[in-house]
């Protein structure tokens, strides 16, 4: 089960600005709890995309451009991303993370 606070600082982050998917790896790295820190961001991905609080996508000339498809091939998408940047998105990471509504009503109920 993932907590709201492990992901709470992402999701408030969000609600100024889209947030680089590195945020949602150091919340994974500080969330795990001696589980292993890749599996768990896997795992805390797929809870906030399931739950509809965020969209992963990538930034464009317009402006915040969603990825389409169903979550597990978002995540994979994700994954095989930060595969690629020896999971050091600071160099590059097409995947960034924007708050749905759901995400921001969530996001301002932890800013409290």
């Amino acid at each position: 089960m993932v907590e709201n606070r492990v992901f709470a600082d992402v999701l408030i982050e969000g609600l100024d600005d889209w947030v680089p998917i590195d945020q949602l790896l150091w919340a994974a790295k500080e969330g795990a709890a001696g589980r292993p820190w890749k599996a768990f961001f896997a795992e805390l991905l797929r809870h906030l995309l399931d739950n509809g609080l965020i969209r992963i996508g990538e930034l464009a000339e317009e402006g915040f451009s969603p990825w389409s498809g169903e979550t597990d091939e978002v995540v994979r998408r994700v994954l095989e991303d930060l595969d690629g940047l020896a999971w050091e998105p600071r160099l590059g990471s097409r995947a960034w993370i924007s708050n749905t509504g759901a995400g921001n009503e969530l996001a301002r109920s932890l800013a409290d």
